[in-house]
């Protein structure tokens, strides 16, 4: 090669740091993908079931609290109790002596031991004849008798039969086609897929038109609400599932979109005035009448994410923003326990703990070089900026530390999609929400929720007070 064909020494320096400029960025989208492999339902908001088989060992945050495992003392159990007036008794009275073998008929009774079963009766199905008798005035005008709403033909299934089918669709989770063929089973009579799709629908119709406008207005007057939303597969598309909770009201609600264009379809947020609970996603801060709590259950996972792809500083600083958060929370919930305030010097150490880290983490990842470290700046950030929703649980005792509560609201319903894959038509899954809605707010007041869907079949729901 000769002298002139070589590179010179300033594209030498060139291609060195454009080779040293390369190295970088696939050194940066190694770490990115390895953080990205590193994810899972312990360190970020990943459902349990997206682990797979490489489910890492569970990493809990808790501590020991001292107490032993089973039932606390003192706490009420619940068992079968013998009943003082049975329906059926049945006596066991011996013929002959076990001992001499003589007859026993006029032997004086010396002790009865008693034992009880409970069980079901066969069930059986009773047909109710509905005469409508047309009565003849002596004016010649013939007045006819008037049948209970649900008397709609000539031959009908009650409101008890179309209950427990409803029950079993969308309180147990059976499909349409296994619904039909267990009242077949269980009562010995032929019900269709489009019978059971018929009480549904009814049942659905009266919920929506009576009974969801009043739960929603006792969620959009309540002190404090959980907001939660979830991915829910529909007429094989993505829409979303939202959930509006308290203690004693659910309301969930089907739409095609996930952000504000939902919440304002479902008319809870814009007029809410408490104190709303939810993850950090940005669509619920738009709505400025409520005071916002954030959760901390899922900021702890993003820490422990934190932790999992960083090193040195920045791994130090999540761990002390864990440990110090989840101290806060135990000097609060002890305190409370106890019916006392918790000592302001011990909860302001916590908290000069956290703002210290979060601050300092802030700084140590400023540079925001890389998408991982971006998203490391992100959660410090916020947590630096939204500290006030982020420790408002210590503040406020109505608030929770966590959104746990909404989470539960809507496992029942992730359950409905896992187990059916998705729901056929958008009607179909707004029926489901409506229904659920009904019988969680039931269950939640005292109703059982069979009970609550036969009374909703008539056309005649339980409908809970007015805020």
């Amino acid at each position: 090669m000769s002298a002139e064909s070589l590179p010179s020494y300033e594209e030498l320096l060139a291609l060195n740091a454009e080779l040293a400029r390369r190295l970088e960025q696939a050194l940066g989208r190694i770490a990115e993908l390895e953080a990205r492999l590193s994810q899972s339902s312990s360190n970020s908001s990943k459902p349990p079931s997206s682990d797979g088989l490489a489910k890492p060992a569970p990493k809990s945050l808790r501590t020991k609290s001292g107490r032993g495992p089973g039932r606390p003392a003192g706490q009420s159990g619940v068992t079968l109790e013998q009943v003082a007036d049975p329906d059926v008794i049945v006596r066991h009275v011996p013929a002959v002596c076990a001992g001499c073998g003589d007859d026993l008929a006029a032997a004086v009774e010396v002790g009865v031991a008693r034992r009880q079963v409970f069980d079901v009766p066969v069930p059986e199905l009773v047909v109710t004849e509905h005469q409508i008798v047309t009565v003849a005035c002596g004016c010649g005008h013939r007045t006819v008798g008037q049948a209970p709403p649900e008397v709609t033909a000539p031959v009908a299934y009650g409101p008890r039969m179309a209950g427990i089918g409803v029950y079993l669709l969308h309180g147990q989770f059976l499909s349409v086609s296994r619904t039909a063929a267990a009242l077949k089973d269980l009562f010995g009579v032929p019900v269709s897929a489009g019978t059971v799709a018929g009480w549904v629908k009814r049942t659905a119709l009266g919920i929506i038109d009576q009974v969801l406008p009043v739960i929603a207005g006792r969620i959009t007057g309540a002190p404090v609400a959980h907001f939660d939303e979830t991915g829910m597969r529909t007429n094989g598309k993505l829409a979303w599932l939202h959930s509006a909770s308290t203690s004693t009201d659910v309301l969930l609600a089907v739409h095609p979109k996930r952000g504000t264009a939902a919440m304002d379809a479902i008319g809870i947020l814009p007029g809410f005035a408490g104190v709303a609970v939810h993850d950090a996603w940005a669509p619920y801060d738009t709505y400025t009448s409520a005071t916002h709590a954030l959760c901390n259950a899922h900021v702890l996972r993003e820490l422990v994410y934190v932790t999992d792809t960083a090193a040195g500083e920045v791994a130090g600083l999540a761990h002390q923003a864990i440990n110090a958060l989840t101290g806060l929370w135990r000097l609060v919930a002890t305190a409370r326990a106890d019916s006392r305030e918790p000592d302001p010097a011990t909860i302001g150490e916590q908290q000069h703990l956290l703002r210290s880290a979060v601050v300092l983490g802030a700084q140590a990842t400023a540079a925001r070089s890389g998408k991982l470290q971006r998203k490391h700046h992100a959660l410090f950030a916020r947590l630096r900026d939204r500290r006030d929703d982020y420790l408002r649980f210590a503040a406020d005792p109505r608030v929770p530390f966590d959104n746990n509560a909404a989470e539960q609201t809507i496992r029942m319903p992730k359950l409905r999609i896992k187990v059916s894959g998705s729901m056929r038509t958008l009607t179909g899954a707004e029926h489901f929400a409506a229904i659920r809605s009904y019988t969680t707010t039931a269950t939640r007041q005292g109703i059982g929720m069979l009970d609550a869907l036969i009374s909703a079949t008539t056309g005649n729901p339980w409908i809970p007070t007015t805020a």
